[in-house]
């Protein structure tokens, strides 16, 4: 609902009922002139006193069914109309100002509508609102592209969601030693980004990135992933590059959230020390910060071929003592609240996302 920004006072008298029938002629005619335009003046209980041509054409019903007769809720269609009609009514009383909203409405045919209503007060001499004026506009046309619009962004959501499971099983299937990784680093940074009250988008995008972090790596040779020891300095130099290369295979697609700038961060601290580019603070974007902690939480809580898990207290603790020297504060006290105290457990969260349960993929 919309405030108009409106003196109700200003047209107080043009407000008032006895102005409208036929009394003021100007009137009449500017009321009358429009033919794609409703024009409904209502008492507070809601009867039709009076009811312009515009009205006529839209909704089917002539003004001599309608004035007096009738109520003005005969065009709500549905319990939602009515209920934002009445909050709308409840507004304008207690404020004494107009309002703006969408109604779907419906004709005498049963033909369904949308409109567009401003609604203004009308006042008697002692300054009590003690009607309404509703002026409308059909937009149904209008809702009718935010629908189709609505509809192909969501296949074309799921779509890009298929295409992210899809690469991440190809990234796991090259690396077999951190198969899961990618997930549960998912659902880690989904939780985190929650905790931390983002937007709904931003989880969304948090937790895609989540999915395909390590893209970069179908670039490394398989040998190296899978390596029984410690990396050479050469070696780690290779692996140090899968942020760039991540980066490089998704720049050029159109994701609805910042995937390529995000895994490009994912290795980057905020005292400057990561790779690939060294920046920190706040040009590390926060959807990359939260990447970056559930990243080092799983890595050092999970197996590796060059080692045995460390665990999670361990993992923890590396968050807690770097807390403001690498990582966010914001977010490693997110992560540590989710394991302490609202028990999270990777064994217990490492299924598929809600997000990718309405997608015809396999488990």
């Amino acid at each position: 609902m919309k405030t108009v920004n409106k003196d109700p006072k200003d047209n107080r008298k043009s407000h008032n009922t006895n102005d409208i029938p036929n009394n003021n002629k100007l009137l009449t005619d500017i009321l009358e002139s429009s033919s794609s335009v409703s024009i409904i003046s209502t008492d507070l209980e809601q009867n039709i006193l009076y009811w312009n041509k515009g009205s006529e054409n839209i909704f089917g019903y002539k003004a001599d069914e309608v004035i007096g007769k009738m109520k003005v809720s005969i065009i709500y269609d549905g319990a939602e109309s009515k209920k934002n009609a009445l909050k709308a009514k409840k507004h304008i009383i207690t404020s004494k100002k107009g309002t703006e909203c969408e109604l779907k409405q419906i004709t005498k045919s049963g033909k369904t509508l949308w409109s567009r209503m401003t609604l203004s007060p009308r006042f008697d001499d002692s300054d009590n609102v003690i009607g309404i004026l509703g002026i409308g506009i059909d937009i149904t046309k209008h809702k009718k592209s935010e629908h189709h619009l609505r509809e192909a962004m969501t296949k074309l959501k799921k779509t890009l969601t298929g295409i992210i499971y899809a690469t991440e099983l190809i990234i796991e299937t090259r690396d077999p030693y951190t198969a899961g990784h990618q997930r549960r680093v998912a659902l880690l940074a989904k939780a985190i980004a929650e905790t931390i009250k983002l937007s709904e988008q931003q989880i969304e995008g948090v937790y895609m990135v989540g999915m395909i972090h390590d893209v970069g790596k179908i670039s490394i040779p398989a040998e190296i992933l899978s390596m029984p020891r410690r990396l050479t300095p050469a070696e780690f130099n290779l692996i140090k590059n899968h942020p760039q290369a991540g980066y490089d295979i998704l720049k050029d697609i159109e994701f609805p959230w910042p995937i390529a700038d995000i895994i490009i961060q994912h290795h980057e601290r905020i005292d400057g020390t990561g790779y690939p580019k060294g920046i920190s603070g706040n040009k590390i974007m926060l959807e990359a910060k939260i990447i970056m902690v559930a990243d080092v939480v799983d890595a050092m809580a999970s197996h590796r071929p060059y080692r045995a898990a460390f665990g999670l207290e361990r993992a923890l603790g590396e968050i807690k003592q770097n807390k403001g020297i690498l990582y966010d504060p914001v977010v490693v006290d997110a992560c540590v609240g989710l394991f302490k105290k609202k028990k999270f457990h990777f064994e217990n969260n490492d299924s598929i996302s809600p997000l990718l349960t309405d997608i015809n993929v396999l488990p």
